[in-house]
């Protein structure tokens, strides 16, 4: 099963084709959302597509919705796009295994005094039909 993103015309955005996504929901220490969105920004995100893991976007909240555990002024939203779960794993385990990564992240999420995420949640997803702009691709 594969997918790609495509723009409202059709045109596809990405040549590689993802059957399968990965919804990254962050807690944020107080105060620190920002410096999280920018460690992506700057470092993170980089080091994820030198390991073949697409960045499929990046977000932050406007609007807090405490139903769902969403407080505009900490959490960081993004979505990264593989092939398959097997590709994630593999792909991702190269990443975390890297020695930037762990000097970029590990680190200092470890050291309490630099520390920018409270709670992270993962949802894996795969595309539902073609009324979506990500479309499954037979």
């Amino acid at each position: 099963m594969r997918s790609a993103l495509l723009e409202s015309n059709g045109a596809a955005l990405n040549k590689e084709t993802f059957g399968f996504y990965e919804l990254r929901v962050y807690t944020a220490q107080a105060g620190k959302r920002d410096a999280l969105a920018a460690r992506f920004a700057s470092r993170t995100a980089a080091r994820y597509a030198r390991h073949g893991i697409t960045n499929v976007g990046y977000w932050i909240p406007l609007e807090s919705d405490p139903e769902l555990g969403i407080n505009a002024a900490n959490t960081f939203i993004y979505m990264r796009g593989y092939p398959s779960k097997e590709e994630r794993d593999k792909r991702l385990k190269a990443a975390h295994d890297d020695p930037e990564f762990d000097e970029v992240v590990t680190r200092q999420e470890r050291n309490p005094d630099t520390k920018l995420i409270i709670k992270a949640h993962n949802i894996d997803m795969m595309p539902s039909g073609t009324y979506s702009a990500v479309t499954l691709l037979k």
